[in-house]
């Protein structure tokens, strides 16, 4: 009786990172992102160029300290402001076409509670806003 033989054929290789990285290039290709990315590869010392030649470093200082008045916000609390933002985009769009209301209408609205938070919530950054923008030196006179 014949022995077997011990011979496993060999596995190919493993291609699925080529496979997905072709798959990448492909729709990268399709979509047009590969053709803008090379030309602003190509192009990229004029860019640089154009950008600091537009940014100076008033700029600069100007992005950082309003960047910095980011700092410490509540995400949760930035999505509830950016909704409320949201609708009073709406109804402003939605008030403006329609029929101005009279002062009878307009006092009757001040008596929403939520009315008046906004008006407390825009008078209170206005105050602060004003706060600020006052010369320095002032503010210690005056109280």
């Amino acid at each position: 009786m014949a022995t077997s033989l011990g011979y496993t054929p060999p596995s190919p290789p493993d291609t699925a990172a080529h496979d997905d990285l072709d798959d990448l290039v492909k729709a990268l290709h399709e979509s047009g992102l590969l053709r803008a990315a090379a030309g602003g590869a190509r192009s990229y010392p004029q860019l640089l160029r154009g950008v600091l030649h537009a940014v100076d470093a008033g700029t600069v200082r100007s992005f950082v300290a309003l960047s910095g008045s980011l700092r410490g916000l509540d995400p949760d609390r930035s999505e509830q402001v950016a909704a409320g933002v949201r609708r009073a985009r709406a109804a402003a769009a939605t008030a403006a076409t329609g029929e101005p209301e009279g002062i009878r209408a307009l006092f009757r609205r001040l008596r929403d509670p939520d009315t008046r938070r906004g008006i407390s919530a825009v008078l209170a950054a206005l105050a602060a806003l004003g706060t600020a923008l006052e010369p320095s030196g002032q503010d210690a006179e005056r109280r």
